[in-house]
């Protein structure tokens, strides 16, 4: 699942009348902009009740035109849940929406994103362009430094759609600087200072390690890097403190003829030694950007999203900055966007005053923190590199595609190979809880309604990694039924996880209202309808991992729920840790799926599952 080269679908110039065109879509997927106008925006969306994906079947998006198919260019992630990655092209006005529907199909793609591996570096180009060059192998200093500036694992050049270099390492003035890379500064390990920035201290360092998987495909080409942040003087000799995974995505948007590119770069730190890794408040340290060798203060300029300049920029917050500057009489310059889920978000900067381009996000600015062991730490940005001076207006519609993307809707067709647990017509896929005869109702609208005080029920079958698919309906209650008395059910996943059913139109999304993994996590977003009106969930479940058998067995992975409510994506791949609410404790068994009896009336219908192994 983890392939070194996605799969991919993609790009012809293809329409699809509808008389020639009669396979049955998979899937139907609704882009709605909302309050926004997106233009070549990016989306994804996990394929989480698509079999066929995880399958590796070659698919095809199209784009419904009233009777007429466009076909889209696309491509599928593969991971724990397929990933369905395509561009909105053109402009998207606020407000409307565009329907696009998933087939069965192989098409040939056109042009691609390509991670090139060299002996010494990748280099990411969009067709023929050059973006990005990213070093794995060590670069040592300039003649006559110390070794100690030796280093990997950083960004340069990263060149501008006419082909200019807008990064630089090694200036004189900081050795250490390496085009784009993200070490810490000012930290404390053991008790003992560390810098992983200030090489020339012998402190700390940050190194490659591997490739973890590199991408080419017609919607983004990009690799994901491990790095150690080491250090380099313990009562134990060297130790390696931070383990650092690097997601950097370059998208086919853009390109020199219309003088941008777009970017997307993660970093995921997780402290791997016994002891926590303070750092310190200090003025800079994390993601760090080294302008071009040519800017320096009269060519040259920063914008933040709150308005502030060189000059009264550093030590505040923003959403994003801009860097830009002029090289032979052009302006070239580069946004970077810090993402809202991002620790101190809008985060702390730092920004030269004076000489030439340096910028740092540096969360540490605004106070004292510790990177525990066993926890990740996520930093994700956004960078848009273009020709040309600022333009607010992009900037700002780019950060709302980035902070606010367009919600997307996914209604999938139910698969062949789907087990019909009810059609409306029996309860023969189900069992009472406990013992005696199942006491809910088959209504006349082939749906079955929950007699409270009659029991919950279950699946005579047992299930392990499941798609799931079910429509419910909460009652409407009397005004004075507040609460957890609104329509309240449940759908128990093995009876040890429960997904809440509530009547929760309207609220807050809370870990138990409807959405919610009970009592665990919030759904991402509250798109409940009103009682009286039938709902969907779409469930992945991936079981939790176990080796051994009875008492000694041991767990070695958690849980995964990904879950679309009414089609929209609530819980994307989450993780687990443990049963929920009144769930029955873990174990490595496969069990049943229950639905709740929880003294409402909530009906159901049209529930169907699709065993994964």
């Amino acid at each position: 699942m983890h392939a070194r080269l996605s799969a991919v679908v993609g790009l012809s110039v293809m329409i699809l009348s509808g008389a020639a065109w009669c396979a049955e879509p998979l899937a139907t997927i609704t882009v709605e902009a909302g309050p926004y106008a997106r233009v070549d925006t990016p989306v994804s969306v996990p394929l989480a009740t698509v079999p066929e994906a995880a399958a590796n079947v070659p698919l095809s998006l199209q784009e419904v035109r009233g009777s007429d198919r466009f076909i889209v260019p696309a491509q599928i992630e593969h991971g724990t849940v397929p990933r369905l990655h395509w561009i909105i092209k053109g402009t998207l006005p606020a407000g409307q929406s565009r329907t696009y529907e998933l087939v069965v199909r192989n098409v040939v793609a056109s042009r691609q994103v390509r991670a090139i591996e060299g002996a010494k570096d990748l280099t990411l180009q969009v067709g023929d362009a050059q973006v990005m060059r990213y070093h794995h192998a060590t670069v040592p200093p300039p003649a006559g430094q110390s070794e100690l500036y030796n280093r990997s694992a950083f960004i340069h050049p990263l060149w501008s759609p006419a082909g200019t270099v807008l990064t630089n390492i090694h200036p004189k003035d900081h050795i250490h600087h390496m085009g784009i890379w993200m070490p810490w500064t000012h930290a404390e390990f053991e008790g003992k200072p560390v810098d992983f920035w200030n090489l020339n201290k012998g402190e700390g360092t940050v190194r490659f390690v591997r490739y973890l998987g590199t991408t080419t495909g017609p919607i983004y080409g990009g690799f994901r890097s491990e790095h150690h942040h080491v250090v380099l003087k313990t009562d134990a000799g060297e130790k390696v403190v931070l383990d650092e995974v690097w997601d950097v995505r370059v998208y086919n948007v853009g390109g020199p003829d219309k003088g941008c590119w777009l970017i997307d770069f993660t970093s995921t730190q997780r402290n791997i030694a016994d002891s926590p890794l303070k750092q310190v408040k200090y003025r800079y340290g994390g993601l760090g950007y080294r302008g071009a060798a040519e800017w320096d203060e009269a060519n040259s300029a920063y914008l933040t999203s709150e308005g502030k300049d060189r000059k009264n920029g550093h030590a505040t917050r923003a959403r994003w900055c801009d860097m830009a500057g002029s090289i032979d009489g052009k302006w070239e310059g580069i946004t970077m966007y810090s993402h809202p889920k991002n620790f101190q978000h809008p985060e702390p900067m730092r920004i030269w005053p004076e000489g030439q381009v340096f910028f740092n996000f540096c969360p540490s600015q605004a106070q004292d923190w510790e990177m525990k062991p066993g926890e990740d730490h996520v930093f994700q940005y956004r960078w848009y590199v273009h020709e040309g001076k600022p333009d607010v207006d992009t900037i700002e519609r780019i950060w709302h595609d980035y902070a606010e993307p367009p919600q997307v809707n996914v209604e999938c067709s139910r698969p062949e190979q789907a087990i019909v647990l009810f059609d409306g017509k029996d309860f023969s896929h189900w069992r009472k809880e406990g013992d005696g005869e199942i006491g809910w109702k088959i209504t006349g609208d082939g749906a079955m309604r929950i007699v409270p005080k009659t029991g919950s029920i279950m699946t005579k079958r047992d299930f392990a990694d499941f798609m799931l698919h079910a429509e419910f309906r909460t009652p409407q209650m009397s005004p004075e039924v507040k609460g957890q008395g609104r329509g309240n059910s449940g759908i128990y996943i093995q009876r040890r996880y429960e997904l809440q059913i509530l009547d929760s139109y309207g609220l807050e999304p809370k870990n138990n209202e409807c959405g919610g993994i009970y009592k665990f996590q919030a759904p991402d977003r509250n798109v409940c309808k009103k009682p009286g009106e039938w709902q969907t969930y779409d469930i992945l479940f991936r079981a939790a991992r176990w080796t051994g058998e009875g008492q000694n067995a041991v767990k070695t992975h958690n849980a995964r729920i990904t879950v679309f409510h009414n089609g929209v994506l609530i819980h994307d791949d989450v993780e687990v840790p443990n049963k929920t609410g009144a769930g029955r404790p873990e174990g490595p068994k496969p069990a049943p799926v229950l639905l709740q009896e929880h003294g409402s009336e909530v009906s159901f219908r049209n529930v169907w599952i699709v065993p994964l192994n």
